[in-house]
């Protein structure tokens, strides 16, 4: 054999096929390229490319499907590359795009479509059966990004396209998915151009989160209660509820997501975003744009809580939405002083040794406690066994700076109703409409605030910046001031005060008044944590630093 003979291989070992797919990584996508060729050796079939165990059980999954649709491999040595090398291919969904790759590879019809222009994203059953999987949002999002024709997916997974598009729609991007059910319908549309086999998304039924969680209208609210629960879901304020068991601090939590109105558009993808990337099937209540409630128990971890570089967290499951951490002082003290920098910025960064993602996690924070560690400090209906020191102790677990970035402080008081009356009151019609009530008196805020703070570049009141507030207050800047000076106790710290305008700020909301007033920053100053204490029995201390 000459030498120009060794350099030229025979005509069916020069066959290439490309396909496209991509890899996930925390909240970031990038394409990836599947390549197949035919070379001299052995037969087998070799995968390249930096993979994972799934992704490498997954070429037998494609060689079996592909068995299962009738289509057999050349008994050659095949090798199928997936570049770029330096990314990290990790997940089933890459059994399609590989399939596909190996099918272009043994067939030798022209394909009907432009390969490059679509992502291929489905775990395949050994029968050729598409099933769906995680991080489908990102990959539509970085098809979107590349300007691609769109995806090719499960049907299962139509619903979260589907979802996503409706969050676009008033951007004007549409994005465009198929959906089929088996390895064959796609070969079918890739070499026949057959369109039978594609499957429609369905519309998105429109839900309301009054039917999908608890609801108030089996909850007695004081005035003040009412008057919380409403500003903390207008202008997304943190709160900390504190009182006797009994006083209604759980159940309180779980149902403010009843009043909330849905997510807006980007919360919502980037939530979809986040359980997406590790969940296959999203539940209908997310997808149609209802926030997420998370309440993770008080023995959980820090990576739990926070996340890991290759999951979320809790605090990221409830982006957009609410997490509710109930016994707060339980919770382990270092996991709550690691909350601090994640709810001032609504972000959690993760860094390991080669690795560092950051997850979104903007969130309402709602905690609860008890005043000591038997729970009946300050009842008037059972007397507190705790020792002065175990009281100190359990109040302690709640460090100054953490208790400073919690907008509102909530004491629950105690019931004195008899139960005969309470159960009448709970009866009664005008309680059966608490929560429609309340929910269209917070949508109205909502749609007042965000009008305002359009402006600044933001929706909520909780993201309101310092140099930002007097123009939100609707007051001239030295009546402001003479306001301030007025009604709120001297030596606040910085932080301390904007919280308690920011509040003032959506009481005046609540009522759809343009201008900040005196009785809002009373109540809002009333919220705060010494003022709180105080209203407790508690001494607090005189001095407060500048923060």
């Amino acid at each position: 054999m000459t030498k120009n003979s060794t350099m030229t291989p025979p005509a069916d070992e020069s066959i290439n096929t490309v396909v496209r797919s991509a890899a996930a990584e925390a909240l970031t996508a990038s394409l990836i390229t599947i390549e197949s060729t035919i070379i001299g050796g052995y037969a087998k079939i070799a995968l390249i490319g930096n993979t994972t165990e799934i992704c490498r059980d997954g070429k037998e999954r494609a060689i079996a499907a592909l068995e299962a649709t009738d289509i057999i491999l050349p008994p050659k040595k095949i090798i199928v590359s997936l570049t770029p090398a330096e990314v990290k291919k990790d997940g089933s969904h890459l059994d399609l795009p590989m399939a596909v790759s190996l099918a272009l590879l043994a067939n030798e019809q022209v394909s009907r479509q432009n390969l490059s222009r679509w992502i291929f994203a489905a775990e395949l059953g050994l029968n050729g059966k598409l099933r769906p999987v995680k991080g489908i949002i990102s990959f539509a999002l970085e098809a979107m990004a590349h300007n691609l024709d769109g995806l090719v997916v499960a049907q299962e997974n139509l619903k979260e396209i589907n979802a996503l598009s409706s969050a676009f729609k008033t951007a004007g991007k549409p994005i465009k998915a198929i959906g089929f059910n088996t390895l064959r319908d796609v070969l079918n549309w890739i070499y026949k151009g057959q369109e039978s086999a594609i499957i429609s998304p369905l519309p998105i039924k429109a839900q309301n989160s009054e039917t999908h969680t608890k609801n108030f209208d089996d909850m007695l609210l004081t005035p003040g209660q009412i008057r919380a629960v409403q500003t903390v879901a207008v202008g997304m304020h943190s709160m900390l509820l504190r009182g006797p068991p009994g006083t209604g601090k759980s159940m309180l939590a779980q149902r403010i997501p009843s009043v909330m109105p849905c997510m807006q558009a980007q919360e919502h993808i980037e939530s979809m975003r986040i359980h997406s990337s590790i969940n296959n099937n999203l539940a209908p209540s997310l997808l149609t744009g209802i926030p997420p409630f998370r309440s993770p128990h008080h023995q959980a971890s820090a990576n739990a809580i926070l996340g890991t570089a290759e999951r979320p967290g809790e605090l990221s499951m409830a982006h957009g939405g609410v997490l509710f951490l109930d016994e707060f002082p339980e919770f382990r003290r270092d996991l709550l002083e690691s909350l601090r920098e994640p709810l001032e910025t609504g972000e959690i960064r993760v860094s390991r040794a080669n690795r560092k993602v950051t997850w979104r996690g903007q969130v309402l924070l709602i905690a609860a406690c008890n005043n000591c560690p038997c729970g009946w400090d300050g009842s008037r209906l059972k007397h507190c066994t705790c020792d002065t020191s175990r009281i100190f102790a359990y109040q302690n677990k709640m460090s100054g700076p953490i208790l400073d970035r919690i907008d509102l402080h909530i004491n629950m008081p105690e019931r004195t109703s008899s139960g005969g009356e309470m159960l009448l009151q709970l009866t009664s019609h005008e309680q059966n409409d608490t929560t429609a009530i309340l929910r269209r008196k917070i949508m109205q805020a909502r749609q007042f605030q965000i009008a305002r703070n359009h402006q600044f570049g933001i929706s909520f009141n909780r993201d309101l910046q310092a140099k930002d507030i007097i123009t939100a207050s609707g007051l001239p800047a030295a009546e402001f001031a003479k306001m301030i000076d007025s009604h709120l106790p001297k030596g606040l710290g910085n932080r301390t005060m904007l919280r308690s305008l920011r509040v003032a700020r959506t009481l005046a909301d609540i009522d759809l008044s343009e201008k900040i007033r005196e009785a809002d920053i009373k109540q809002a100053q009333f919220w705060q944590k010494d003022q709180a204490a105080l209203d407790r029995g508690q001494e607090v201390s005189t001095h407060t630093a500048v923060m």
